[in-house]
């Protein structure tokens, strides 16, 4: 059977009763306000990533550090992701959020005063643990205000381009900074912008039904309720958006941590880094943005082998080339692919798991588990420098591994959607079951 596209159903439009337009505005009132806040806590998360590794650099820790340091803030982002959504199913999620916006301010200024590697690393999982409140239980509030007049689609538009261009914006900014060697500083304006979030995230309130069902699970001692307008799709299906997210997640993560020795070893400026970050969010926020052009074929065989062969050329070029002429195209490109793999990634976890906190708590564990990457890559230059290898080709080796590692995800892919053909596009997920 050949994959052929599809044209997107209303699977969002809920079949309950219209709602009234009063109750439509106020939930899209509080959706915008929401969107406000994901963009200013992007901003802040960009302002810190893209420091990180400067940070790590002018503290001239080692190559395999450099990977902890990378891996630091998805570890605990992971286990943040896992942890929070079984212990916090009965909580409000305004009020996780809040919490969740506090722990990573205090993080953040535990990395602003770090100079010794331990506490470096600690302070960013405390980031991460931080943002694991923030990111999930942001994107499952916006949720709860879907209705038939603001459908999901309308607002995982909203959630993307918003966490995308704030953190494009601090990647870009970091980058600029960093150049003038105020690498600490960054950190302080990281923090106080997170403080305005958490002065914001007061402000919107909990959608009334989410209260009630919330209210139900409490005093019946059982998580809320399966909503009987949820859809589902199938695990294969699930499992294979998941490996298109670790690809596209993992090239973004040695782009950005592991590249930054590199770039250094090559006498290039930290701007170039904050280029690159910047850029490929750019070219992702460009993508949601059109989402409606590729929503369609989401799921279908013909989306993973492009994703495959782009991720392929991206990494193929970090491993052979300096020129930024061919690198800023590579890095434009893997913004396209990480945006397809997003979404593709999320529409499926909240078409699988019953409730929308826990498809967004899945689907952003995924997204700590990409990140890893520089970990293991890491550990892999600093033992390629230990037996005699020179620098800049330890430095390059993992972009030839990641290249090579795509037709293994791409066989995977392949035979997992085989398994499920009447599920595989996520056009038609509302149309399988479990």
């Amino acid at each position: 059977m050949t994959d052929s596209p599809v044209q997107i159903v209303p699977t969002d439009r809920l079949k309950s009763a219209r709602v009234p337009a009063v109750q439509n505005e106020d939930g899209l009132k509080n959706v915008w306000i929401l969107t406000g806040i994901v963009v200013l806590y992007g901003l802040a998360n960009g302002l810190l990533q893209t420091t990180a590794p400067q940070a790590v650099l002018a503290l001239k820790f080692n190559s395999q550090q450099l990977g902890w340091i990378g891996a630091a803030i998805p570890i605990g982002y992971t286990m943040g992701c896992l942890l929070f959504g079984r212990l916090f199913i009965r909580v409000r999620g305004k009020h996780v959020l809040l919490g969740g916006i506090l722990m990573a301010l205090a993080s953040i200024l535990g990395v602003a005063s770090a100079r010794h590697f331990l506490s470096f690393v600690t302070a960013l999982v405390g980031y991460g643990l931080g943002s694991a409140a923030v990111w999930p239980f942001a994107s499952a509030w916006m949720l709860d205000f879907q209705s038939e007049g603001i459908p999901k689609s309308r607002i995982l538009r909203h959630y993307n381009i918003a966490w995308t261009s704030g953190t494009a914006a601090g990647m870009y900014t970091s980058g600029l900074l960093c150049s003038h060697k105020l690498i600490f500083q960054t950190f302080y304006f990281s923090a106080a912008m997170a403080a305005v979030v958490f002065v914001c995230a007061c402000v919107p309130r909990m959608a009334r039904h989410a209260i009630k069902s919330m209210s139900n699970a409490e005093h019946a001692g059982t998580p809320p309720p399966i909503s009987a307008a949820a859809v589902y799709t199938s695990l294969p299906v699930l499992l294979a958006a998941v490996c298109a997210n670790l690809a596209a997640l993992g090239t973004r993560a040695v782009i950005v941590t592991n590249y930054a020795e590199l770039n250094s070893l090559l006498k290039f400026d930290a701007d170039r880094m904050g280029l690159f970050a910047a850029a490929m969010l750019l070219s992702q926020l460009i993508a949601f943005a059109f989402g409606a052009l590729y929503e369609p074929w989401l799921g279908l065989r013909r989306v993973y082998f492009f994703l495959a062969l782009a991720l392929a050329a991206t990494n193929i070029a970090f491993a052979t080339c300096i020129s930024l002429f061919v690198l800023l195209p590579a890095v434009l490109l893997t913004g396209i692919v990480l945006a397809v793999s997003f979404q593709t990634g999320i529409v499926a976890a909240t078409a699988y798991f019953s409730s929308s906190q826990g498809g967004t708590t899945f689907h952003e564990a995924v997204i700590g588990v990409g990140g890893m990457a520089p970990l293991l890559f890491g550990a892999i230059v600093a033992a390629l420098k230990a037996d005699g290898l020179d620098a800049e080709r330890a430095l390059r080796i993992p972009f030839i591994y990641m290249a090579s590692s795509l037709v293994l995800v791409l066989t995977l892919q392949l035979v997992l959607i085989s398994t499920r053909v009447e599920h595989r596009s996520l056009a038609n997920a509302h149309q399988g079951k479990r």
